[in-house]
């Protein structure tokens, strides 16, 4: 059983885009149809593939997130490097996916980011936009990306 997909909107992903300075409804259905898709909102924390998490990053693409796009934004950085765990990102930075919900939506948000999404203008109720971003981004389980939506049953086709 995993997370409330309300819950996880209001709760963790909504106040994360709100203090990257990032926040619009079509990140937050974004963020949370992808833990969705992912990770079926945390039924499934580890895959055989690497990815970890709510968003099923691996340490490599975390890593790219860091060294490729965060480098550039040091305010950015420095803010969601205070999300992170004190000690334990020291020591085990990749866990940080897993156990801290902030940061890992943080660190996916970024990622899109990163790979140069663009939500200006994507209605939050346009699910099959949102869907196509998604597998765009993220490794697609089929062509048309019907995980997404299919996993995400709170989401409404526009």
């Amino acid at each position: 059983m995993g997370i409330n997909a309300d819950q996880l909107g209001e709760q963790v992903v909504r106040p994360t885009l709100e203090l990257c300075g990032n926040f619009s409804p079509a990140a937050l259905q974004l963020l949370v149809g992808t833990a969705a898709a992912e990770s079926e909102l945390g039924d499934q924390l580890c895959d055989d593939h690497g990815g970890l998490g709510l968003y099923r990053i691996s340490a490599e693409v975390h890593q790219r997130v860091w060294d490729d796009y965060l480098v550039h934004f040091p305010d950015q950085a420095s803010l969601v490097r205070g999300m992170a765990s004190q000690r334990q990102f020291l020591c085990n930075p990749h866990q940080e996916l897993i156990y801290n919900l902030a940061y890992a939506t943080a660190i996916a948000w970024f990622n899109y980011l990163r790979c140069g999404a663009n939500l200006d203008g994507v209605d939050a109720r346009d699910t099959n936009t949102l869907a196509n971003i998604w597998w765009h981004y993220y490794h697609p389980t089929n062509p048309d990306g019907n995980l997404f939506l299919t996993r995400c049953p709170h989401m409404q086709a526009a």
